[in-house]
């Protein structure tokens, strides 16, 4: 079996060192936000952190008119081509947490290609930004 390259970390070590770069992603999203929504998820337990070597990201198992799926609230890689990178652990986890599908929301143009594919599905927009999700089941 391929070793993980993702770790779940506890957040609290990593906070204050992410919070830069999660406001910066805030910004660019119009998310201004981001990081408290983050902080208090993460802090209560409703979202985890998985580091990697070069970035983390942040799951967040939901449950919204019957339907459980993981969202993806915030991602970083320095290495770029995280997505391409990380997708096939992000979709591993989220069936272990018997999710219908994993979603995520971005203010990235030109992504539709990549995302296509890759096999994502644009769902929708909100507030601006593309909604993205790929099917698990």
């Amino acid at each position: 079996m391929k070793k993980s390259v993702l770790t779940l970390s506890n957040w609290l070590e990593h906070r204050e060192r992410l919070k830069p770069k999660i406001q910066a992603i805030g910004r660019m999203s119009a998310e201004p936000d981001l990081f408290e929504t983050i902080n208090k998820a993460c802090s209560d337990e409703r979202a985890f952190l998985f580091l990697a070597p070069d970035g983390f990201i942040v799951l967040r198992p939901r449950h919204c008119r019957q339907q459980t799926f993981i969202s993806v609230p915030v991602a970083y890689c320095e290495g770029g081509k995280a997505l391409e990178r990380y997708q096939g652990e992000v979709i591993n986890l989220s069936r272990m947490g018997k999710a219908e599908f994993v979603q995520f929301y971005t203010a990235r143009k030109g992504f539709d290609r990549l995302a296509l594919k890759l096999g994502w599905s644009k769902f929708g927009c909100h507030r601006n930004l593309a909604i993205w999700r790929y099917q698990l089941n």
